[in-house]
C-alpha cells in the first residue's frame, strides 16, 4: 500500500494534535488531544488493512518522507516500508494502551452560530496572532450591527492590540465565544464552522473530509 501526498499532510497535521496515532481498519483516520478538548476526523483514500498504533507520529513521518515513495506491508507486530531500489524500514507498532484515541465521536447539542472561514482569513489570523503575540480568539457577535467577526486578542487586557476580519451577518443575539490560537490546528483550507451555546464548535472543511470539533473557552456566552 503506498500512502499519498494528502494522507501524509493530513497525518502531519493529526502530530500536531496529538503525537500519537492509533489508526484503525478502514478509509478514516481519527485523533484527539491529550486534554480530548480537539477531536479530528478524516476520510482517505488507503484502505488501511487492520488497527495499530504509532507513538511517535512526527518519528513514523519522517520515515515516510525520507524514503522514495514507499511501499507498506503490514504485518502483526510491525509495518515493513519498501523501495523498489531494495532499502526497507522494518517499524514496531506501540501499545495501544499508552495511545490516547477517540472514544465515541461527537453530536453536536445545538447550532447557534453558523459561518464561513476563508483560507486567507484563517492564514491572516495567525499571522497577525503571532506578530501581535496574541493566544485568544473571539468570534463576537453584535445584534445591533447584525455582524459578527473573528479577532485574535489579549482577553485578559482591555487595552490589548487586535485584529478582526468580518466572516458573517444576521446575529439574533450577542455573544462573545473565545478560543485558544494554540488549539486552532486545522489543515489549510475554507470550512464551514458551526458553534454551540454549549461550549463546542464543528469546522468542516469544504473541500475534503475533514472535520475538526473544538471546545470553547469556558468564558465564551452567548445571548448576554
Amino acid at each position: 500500500m503506498k500512502i499519498s501526498t494528502r494522507t501524509l499532510d493530513v497525518l502531519k497535521n493529526f502530530s500536531e494534535i496529538n503525537q500519537s496515532i492509533l489508526i484503525k481498519k478502514g478509509k478514516k483516520l481519527k485523533t484527539v488531544s491529550t486534554l480530548k478538548n480537539i477531536l479530528a476526523h478524516a476520510d482517505v483514500e488507503e484502505n488501511f488493512p487492520q488497527d495499530f498504533a504509532i507513538y511517535q507520529l512526527n518519528e513514523f513521518i519522517g520515515v515516510l518522507s525520507t524514503m522514495n515513495n514507499p511501499d507498506l506491508t503490514f504485518h502483526d507486530k510491525y509495518v515493513m516500508l519498501s523501495q523498489e531500489n531494495g532499502a526497507c524500514t522494518k517499524y514496531f507498532y506501540a501499545d495501544p494502551s499508552v495511545v490516547v484515541a477517540p472514544e465515541k465521536d461527537i453530536t453536536m447539542p445545538s447550532e447557534d452560530i453558523n459561518f464561513t472561514l476563508l483560507e486567507k482569513q484563517y492564514n491572516d489570523l495567525l499571522k497577525m496572532s503571532s506578530i501581535l503575540q496574541l493566544n485568544d480568539i473571539c468570534l463576537k457577535g453584535c445584534s445591533k450591527s447584525n455582524k459578527m467577526f473573528l479577532a485574535v486578542t489579549n482577553k485578559k487586557n482591555d487595552t490589548s492590540n487586535d485584529y478582526s476580519v468580518q466572516v458573517g451577518e444576521g446575529v439574533s443575539e450577542p455573544f462573545k465565544m473565545y478560543f485558544k490560537t494554540e488549539n486552532l490546528k486545522m489543515v489549510v483550507g475554507d470550512y464551514n464552522v458551526h458553534i454551540s451555546s454549549k461550549g463546542i464548535s464543528h469546522f468542516e472543511n469544504m473541500v475534503t473530509k475533514l472535520d475538526y470539533w473544538i471546545a470553547l473557552e469556558p468564558d465564551s456566552n452567548y445571548g448576554e
